[in-house]
């Protein structure tokens, strides 16, 4: 699962971008643009919606402090700040707040 959100991420950020750069310097009148736009926009937002979801539901994340794991809110897997696979949240069980690490086994 944790590779399908790696293709499905990349697949519309790819999507997004090619039909911005072909909205950006192709020469079409200016519905066609917007049009494009909108929708590589919605591409994206439909793919990271997705990436997300399975971000939340695939595995546990780990503790640093406590080593206790836990599955976070989905609004904290959507606003925590992240590097790679690790988001800083706080821990519900110690309250330590550090970069937790993504673990698949409890």
């Amino acid at each position: 699962m944790l590779s399908l959100e790696v293709v499905i991420g990349y697949m519309a950020s790819i999507t997004f971008l090619v039909m911005i750069f072909v909205a950006s310097f192709v020469e079409m009148p200016a519905w066609a643009r917007i049009v494009m736009i909108a929708v590589g926009a919605s591409a994206f937002a439909v793919g990271m919606t997705n990436c997300l979801k399975i971000e939340h539901e695939v595995g546990y994340y780990e503790c640093p402090e406590c080593g206790e794991t836990y599955i976070p809110s989905m609004k904290a897997v959507v606003f925590a700040p992240h590097i790679g696979r690790s988001r800083k949240m706080t821990c519900p069980h110690c309250g330590h707040r550090a970069y937790h690490k993504k673990v698949l086994t409890k």
